[in-house]
């Protein structure tokens, strides 16, 4: 049983993290069945590692990876304080500006930006509730990333707005601070995707 489950793919020597679920309660295995919540689109896959080495959708060893469990919590509280149950097989689809898996970013970048055609997730084509973006600061190497993350069909986005410390609802610009789960008081936006569910 886990919370958090995705596929892995080798290509090019590189391993790519693909289909990423944050689901809020522990299953056995994903079901096409399940429902998809909200997302979250962060910069690229950081420490977490597969668990076995089948192509196949399987639990993620987090190795450190706290912002998994962190998006979890979050959202947990917000159903709580919006009063409403929690969805028995309800996730958070992780999307990533680049699926290429390496924690240190300055390397993440540059070996993404020297492949062609990387790895897209396919779950970006669909529709959401709601996108939260977690992608961090103005980095020159995410820019060529973020137009997918524009276009993306979802009823509401929103993002922490760091450099005023607030939530905006709407996609960041790129010279917009879209802070990061790490250091991130739940309280700052536990309210608004409580508020979110509520109106959904």
């Amino acid at each position: 049983m886990s919370h958090f489950w995705a596929k892995f793919q080798s290509s090019g020597g590189e391993l790519f993290r693909l289909d990423t679920r944050i689901y809020l309660n522990n299953i056995d295995a994903p079901k096409q069945s399940d429902s998809c919540i909200g997302a979250i689109v962060g910069k690229n896959p950081g420490s977490a590692k597969p668990s076995s080495s089948t192509g196949e959708i399987q639990p993620i060893q987090l190795d450190g990876d706290k912002l998994l469990p962190t998006v979890r919590n979050i959202v947990t509280k917000a159903y709580v304080t919006a009063k409403i149950a929690i969805p028995e097989r309800g996730y958070v689809q992780v999307l990533n500006l680049f699926y290429l898996c390496n924690p240190i970013l300055s390397q993440a970048v540059e070996t993404i930006s020297q492949i062609t055609t990387p790895p897209i997730c396919k779950s970006e084509s669909g529709h959401f509730p709601w996108v939260w973006y977690v992608w961090g600061d103005d980095h020159v190497g995410f820019r060529p990333h973020k137009e997918r993350f524009s276009k993306i069909d979802a009823d509401h986005r929103f993002f922490f707005d760091n450099s005023v410390k607030e939530v905006k609802g709407s996609s960041p610009q790129n010279n917009e601070f879209a802070r990061h789960t790490q250091g991130l008081k739940h309280i700052y936006v536990v309210p608004y995707i409580a508020q979110l569910i509520e109106n959904n």
